[in-house]
């Protein structure tokens, strides 16, 4: 074997450990991020007041709330979603009252929010919730995900906030944040592996924790 085949022979290994190890290292880095970090801070300056996060109320209603809360939040800011929020649940205090309603008694409580096209999927929803599941969400993602406006984030938005469930609700900002933690750039994709390694992280540190304690801050991390 001449030298020149003995170097190329070589360094193809070499490329392949060294890209194997880099790999290594990033799995490893998405597995030891500093969870209690984020709910420090949510705990220090995060948006206690907001209507939807007043958790000490009776099941039904908190995942009402927090049902309302996360169709009318898509693709829009806390501060407009607010009074609406406040309407439909002076109008309609409890799912069953918004299924008794029509279209055209509730669309005045939702206009203004645009995309109305979720204002029909959320009265469908509530109908469903309340005739098939005794006016409780769904415990099973799959199911949840069948009702209608309900997708990934919201579905595991519902589990984690009321369910307590160790989800991360993904979103553009969560994404953005976790981009720019381990990639350094909040504009680049996460791939769906990284995603899984991350989500993989986030429930081994909550099975680490208190059971009593893990639903608080499930709602702290996602919220922070």
């Amino acid at each position: 074997m001449c030298f020149f085949q003995y170097f190329f022979d070589f360094w193809k290994k070499f490329v392949i450990w060294q890209n194997f190890y880099i790999i290594k290292c990033m799995n490893n880095l998405f597995w030891a991020f500093p969870w209690q970090e984020i709910i420090d801070w949510y705990e220090k300056s995060g948006r206690h007041d907001l209507p939807w996060r007043n958790y000490n109320q009776a099941e039904k209603s908190l995942v009402y709330q927090v049902w309302i809360s996360e169709i009318l939040l898509q693709q829009t800011q806390a501060e407009r979603v607010i009074p609406f929020f406040q309407k439909i649940l002076q109008k309609f205090p409890n799912i069953k009252a918004l299924a008794r309603a029509t279209y055209d008694e509730f669309f005045p409580y939702y206009q203004g929010m645009w995309y109305y096209s979720r204002a029909r999927n959320i009265l469908k929803t509530a109908q469903i919730v309340t005739q098939n599941f005794e006016e409780i969400f769904p415990t099973d993602k799959v199911e949840l995900k069948k009702l209608p406006g309900i997708g990934e984030y919201t579905s595991s938005a519902i589990l984690a906030f009321w369910y307590g469930k160790p989800f991360l609700a993904w979103d553009t900002n969560l994404e953005k944040f976790f981009a720019g933690y381990f990639l350094g750039n909040r504009q680049e994709k996460l791939t769906i592996e990284q995603k899984n390694d991350i989500n993989q992280s986030f429930e081994n540190f909550i099975k680490e924790l208190v059971p009593s304690y893990q639903k608080y801050l499930i709602r702290a991390t996602n919220n922070g």
